[in-house]
């Protein structure tokens, strides 16, 4: 199959580059500049990069680096800037063209697309017409066969209307001498020269003119001549006057300035007379300048001396002047140009003058030597560019495969032209494809069409077919040319997006999460070929595998795998989920890692080969469970692999996590619901802003309102006493003044007329945009105040209880303090009797024995009241009470017993010393069971002093203190932590109330009761109680 490769890559419907292996492009095709507008010059090395968008261009290079690093084929997707200023996306695919020995020695690069933008033929050609029509003297464009192309309407008022309808340029031309233009252009076609003639023309009404005509070629972008521009200079006045003949010939010269290339004349010797203003734009000096300096300093000095030898043999001969060479910019730059010089003879053939044209061919120049590159790999472009290009005839049969289409479907070039090419296309796939590429060819429209194409191992990926048709001048088709392009990934990226987007409604819709796995497998191995996918979750509390999920796998296979434990190292699974690592076995037959495992043996009976555990992390790091994948002969993932496991065990641990996220919160709710009803407590929100309200299940229980019935703040105030409305509405107003929640306790008042108790505490919060939230918990007191007040007054019992048990011990010490005021009083009375029976009677005498027999009787009394309130059952009235005072009271009743004891009883109480608040009898009874307690701590102690210290203190915390020291036996061996406890006693007759009942107290009394043992010997028993304020008293009552 041959074909012209050079037009191969003139037509190709695609944009090519080549670079180096250093990346940089040499070679970039017709195109690309068509497409973006650059220059030539600014296509090459890296200034082709500037074209692309600069969102797109750092992936770009980061992507063409890694190409020239790997030396591996590639490709990437980026937007343009076409010609029309704005950006198209391009699909570009790299590929290294390697010498024998496998070296890049050269990359090539391609795209398919084909802008829609304005070739630069076509602006040329519009620059031209614009310029033609401004020219002020009739201006004609013909092609180089002498059609007439356009002319300007000064040529249009000269020639009348019937010059419309000629065809060719001489043809308005009834000339009675000379050559006829057409002949001059087809006699110089293919020499770059200039012409200038004179002749008489036709004008519209008949009558001839003469006319000078100057014609100049224009060239096209490979240096041929496309088109003439036919200047004519009304010249029939000038032939009868000489000055008409000089203003003509200053209009011309003014026409020559307008012509876009240089023009010069020179005398018959060679020298400057005369250049243009293009040329002297160009050299950056005026006219008179170049005439008296000319030319030569501006010519390249390499190119010189050929140049002035070339001149030299022109003025001497008279032959043609043509040569190309360089010419310095005023810009500094030097730029390659065609100059063509010809003579202009007189009637005597002699030269009168010469005229040259500067064309400006440096452009050109760069594009030959690119084409000479071009050129030299232009086999090696095509066929190692990374795309499968082809062209066919115009019946569709295919002429051209490129090499890397066949090296891809594993076929020569004679075993798939003509249409043997579809023999690699999918059955299911090919009728429809030739039925559209039939509908294509007969559009004449270029088109595109899918179809599934079998690669040389056999597997079926999808490609995009693009074809474009390829025109004569005629616009007939002769040609169609195509790229195929890999779209296998696009194709499985949109079916794996439905996959997922389904998966993720699964995982949504609150699906059980065995049923998400088993869908998560499917969608692996959907996205897969030739594998089998199991999940496994993990039980860390074992650890073991909770369970597994494999649809494709036999339930033989899946069912022992439940319960396996991680500890071992013979189960890839259990490796990657203690490391956090993906475990890879090749090969489970030939794998010396799992040689001697059950998991071995279990794998390879079910005809598995190779096995992939990655592990499912949550987003903590904690793994979750371990995704396996499997297949039927060895194999390692590969990158797509990889890609899919990473996908998959992300969604798999949004699903796990999930599941057990829903079930702990289930857990928790039921926990707290429970917890809530055994507890009698209820939450509740109050949004103060919006003063919404929301109630937990089971305070609508306490407040007694039906289950998710709209709660507010007045339905909460309707249900609190009234009485406690007012406490309520201090508290709310603390809350919305942004406060900090106090706890408090209120009353509730049913419909019926019950009445709850209920005890709140909470705390407010601020939110982001400041609003505020009080959250709190009701809970339901009722019951446990109700407790509490009976256990209350079974402590008041068992106080009484203790008190009462102490009178038959301090009989004797109440007997001896009413026997001495009894005594006194018989006493004082038989004197009384004495005095008054004297003669005369005493009665001063007698008077003061009264007195004292009535002192002794109200200390009788006391000592009766004093007991009777201490041993009395009544209710605790709390007061401010003098602990010193109440010291000496229980003394004063236990004097007796304390004298004997033998017992030396000291006092250090503190004279300053601070009131307290509490019941006097109830503090009376903790002194006088402390002290009881010492004394018979030391009822045995005979080696020593028997020795009983009271003492009080105020303290810097606001607390009173007591204690009572002893110098008895002490605690005993298990005494220390159970002398507070009910009913424990030392005494074999004790009941073991006494001193829990004082703690009892003490602790009714917001107080502390402890015990110490001393250095030497005993214990000293201490409380410790808020000293009276005002405003304690008013808290407490």
């Amino acid at each position: 199959m041959q074909i012209d490769l050079d037009r191969v890559l003139r037509s190709l419907p695609s944009i090519l580059w080549t670079a180096g292996c250093n990346g940089e492009v040499d070679f970039a095709s017709q195109r690309w500049f068509d497409y973006t507008g650059q220059r030539h010059a600014d296509a090459l090395g890296s200034a082709w990069q500037q074209a692309f968008h600069p969102r797109d261009l750092h992936a770009l290079q980061e992507r063409w680096q890694l190409l020239l690093i790997s030396g591996t084929s590639g490709e990437f997707t980026a937007r343009v800037r076409s010609v029309d200023r704005g950006f198209r996306l391009l699909s570009v695919q790299f590929g290294p063209i390697r010498d024998d020995g496998g070296k890049v020695v050269k990359w090539c690069a391609f795209a398919s697309d084909t802008p829609n933008s304005l070739c630069s033929e076509d602006k040329r050609q519009i620059e031209l017409s614009k310029l033609v029509a401004s020219i002020p003297v009739p201006a004609i464009v013909t092609l180089p066969s002498g059609e007439i192309e356009t002319a300007n309407q000064l040529a249009h008022d000269d020639f009348g209307d019937g010059f419309a309808g000629f065809s060719r340029w001489d043809a308005p031309a009834d000339r009675h001498s000379g050559e006829s233009e057409h002949a001059l252009v087809a006699r110089n076609d293919g020499l770059l020269s200039s012409y200038n003639s004179e002749g008489r023309y036709r004008r519209g009404d008949g009558t001839y003119r003469w006319f000078n005509t100057l014609g100049v070629p224009v060239t096209d972008n490979e240096g041929h001549i496309s088109r003439w521009l036919h200047l004519l200079i009304d010249i029939d006045e000038g032939k009868l006057a000489g000055d008409a003949l000089r203003d003509c010939q200053r209009g011309a010269r003014m026409l020559v300035d307008c012509i876009p290339c240089g023009i010069e004349a020179l005398s018959p010797d060679g020298k400057t007379e005369f250049v243009n203003a293009y040329a002297a734009k160009y050299f950056g000096k005026s006219v008179a300048e170049l005439r008296q300096t000319g030319l030569a300093s501006f010519i390249h000095p390499q190119d010189l001396p050929r140049v002035l030898e070339a001149a030299t043999l022109s003025t001497e001969t008279g032959a043609p002047f043509d040569m190309e060479f360089r010419f310095l910019h005023s810009s500094g730059n030097y730029r390659w140009f065609h100059v063509r010089g010809s003579p202009l003879r007189d009637s005597s053939g002699n030269i009168v003058r010469w005229y040259a044209v500067h064309i400006d061919i440096d452009d050109q120049k760069r594009a030959e030597y690119a084409l000479l590159q071009s050129d030299f790999n232009s086999k090696l472009t095509v066929n190692n560019i990374p795309a499968m290009a082809w062209s066919s005839r115009t019946d569709g049969a295919a002429d051209f495969l490129s090499q890397y289409y066949l090296d891809y479907i594993g076929s020569s070039a004679p075993a798939a032209e003509g249409w043997q090419w579809a023999s690699a296309v999918h059955p299911d796939d090919l009728p429809s494809l030739i039925e559209k590429w039939q509908v294509i060819m007969a559009s004449g429209r270029s088109g595109e069409a899918e179809a599934r194409i079998r690669r040389f191992d056999g597997e079926y990926r999808w490609f995009l077919f693009r074809g474009y048709p390829l025109r004569d001048s005629s616009s007939n088709i002769v040609k169609w040319y195509g790229v195929n392009t890999d779209i296998d990934d696009l194709k499985r990226a949109e079916a794996n997006l439905s996959r997922e987007k389904h998966l993720l409604e699964i995982i949504a819709s609150g699906s059980p999460v065995r049923e998400v796995l088993t869908a998560l497998c499917k969608f692996v191995e959907e996205s897969t070929t030739h594998c089998y996918c199991d999940i496994h979750p993990i039980d860390w509390s074992v650890p073991a595998i909770e369970y597994s999920v494999a649809p494709s796998l036999p339930a033989e296979y899946t069912e022992p795998i439940a319960g396996i434990s991680l500890s071992g190292d013979g189960i890839p699974c259990a490796i990657a989920a203690r490391e956090k690592i993906q475990v890879v076995a090749e090969d489970m037959d030939s794998d010396p890692r799992w040689q001697d495992t059950p998991v071995r043996i279990h794998v390879l009976k079910h005809g598995l080969r190779s096995v992939w555990s990655t592990p499912i992390c949550a987003r903590d790091g904690h793994v979750l469970g371990t995704l396996c994948v499997y297949q039927r002969q060895p194999a390692v993932p590969s990158p797509k692999h990889q890609n899919i496991i990473a996908h998959a065990t992300h969604m798999a641990s949004i699903a796990i996590e999930r599941s057990r996220t829903e079930a702990a919160l289930r857990r928790s709710e039921t926990v707290l619901t429970e917890a809530q009803q055994l507890s009698s407590t209820g939450s509740f929100s109050w949004l103060v802003d919006t003063e919404k309200v929301f109630f937990s299940r089971e305070l609508y229980r306490i407040f007694e309102y039906e289950q998710n019935e709209p709660m507010t703040v007045a339905k909460v105030r309707s249900r609190v006493h009234p009485e406690d409305l007012p406490l309520l509405s201090a508290q709310m107003a603390r809350v919305r003044g942004g406060q900090s929640y106090i706890g408090y306790e209120i009353r509730l008042r049913m419909p019926d007329g019950r009445v709850k108790n209920v005890r709140t505490f909470g705390r407010v919060i601020t939110h982001q945009d400041g609003q505020l939230e009080c959250l709190a918990a009701v809970q339901d007191t009722t019951e446990l105040r109700a407790a509490d007040e009976a256990l209350g007054r079974a402590r008041a019992e068992l106080a009484h209880v203790s008190r009462v048990s102490s009178l038959a011990v301090l009989t004797a010490s109440i007997a001896h303090e009413v026997n001495q005021p009894l005594s006194g009083i018989i006493t004082n009375a038989n004197t009384c009797l004495r005095f008054l029976a004297t003669d005369p009677p005493n009665i001063d005498s007698a008077r003061e024995t009264a007195r004292r027999t009535i002192r002794d009787g109200n200390r009788a009394a006391d000592v009766i009241v004093r007991l009777r309130a201490l041993f009395s059952n009544r209710e605790a009235e709390f007061e401010a009470v003098d602990l010193n005072a109440a010291v000496q009271e229980v003394l004063a009743l236990l004097r007796g017993e304390l004298q004997r004891g033998n017992v030396a009883v000291t006092t250090d109480l503190d004279t300053g010393l601070h009131r307290v608040l509490g019941d006097r009898i109830q503090l009376q009874q903790v002194i006088m069971n402390l002290v009881r307690n010492a004394l018979d701590a030391m009822a045995n102690v005979s080696d020593r002093l028997r020795r009983l210290s009271i003492k009080t203190a105020h303290l810097s915390n606001g607390q009173v203190r007591l204690s009572v020291r002893d110098s008895g036996g002490g605690f005993g061996p298990e005494g220390s932590g159970r002398i507070f406890d009910p009913f424990y006693t030392t005494k074999n007759d004790g009941m073991g109330i006494g001193l829990s009942v004082c703690r009892s107290i003490v602790q009714r009394h917001n107080g502390f009761l402890w015990a110490n043992e001393n250095r030497e010997h005993g214990v000293t028993l201490a409380f410790s109680i808020p000293a009276y304020s005002e405003e304690a008293d008013a808290q407490t009552g």
